[in-house]
């Protein structure tokens, strides 16, 4: 036998034998099953006093960042439709007459300088986007699509 052969039979005969040997095996129960703890878990809500009613517990600083969430406005990536680039009272009078002619869109005044622009919509996809141009570019002539940070809407009260 070569030198390498010699060596792997003794290192099976010192280190893989004993293990096989010396392995403790449960001859009474050779399958484990796995059985988790189970506790219950605790309450989240109390048990209703009145048929159809809820009552839930929160830590006191949860209301309180509720109350500061609901009250700045969420924004997101969307698109809106610029109608107009220009001077102030020219912009007043543009963001003043659409809002009396489309009061369920959203118009923004801001300041780009030197000029004011309007901006309306709060449109989440392009496609809304282009459907609103298409209804103001007879009014609008110069009127565009422009990606800008939307509000969202807000939710409706129960």
């Amino acid at each position: 036998m070569s030198i390498p052969t010699r060596f792997l039979l003794l290192f099976m005969l010192i280190a893989v034998l004993p293990t096989r040997l010396f392995a403790q095996v449960d001859e009474a129960d050779p399958v484990r099953v796995f059985t988790p703890y189970t506790t219950p878990p605790p309450p989240a809500v109390d048990t209703p006093t009145v048929p159809g009613s809820v009552n839930l517990r929160t830590e006191p600083g949860i209301d309180g960042l509720m109350q500061d969430f609901s009250s700045n406005a969420q924004t997101t990536k969307g698109y809106r439709v610029q109608i107009h680039l220009g001077e102030r009272k020219a912009a007043e009078d543009v963001k003043r007459a659409f809002l009396l002619k489309y009061p369920d869109v959203p118009a923004y005044l801001s300041w780009l300088p030197p000029n004011f622009r309007v901006r309306v919509g709060d449109l989440r996809t392009r496609v809304e986007a282009e459907r609103l141009l298409r209804t103001l570019k007879a009014e609008h002539p110069g009127s565009y699509i422009v990606p800008d940070d939307i509000e969202l809407p807000a939710l409706a009260k129960p």
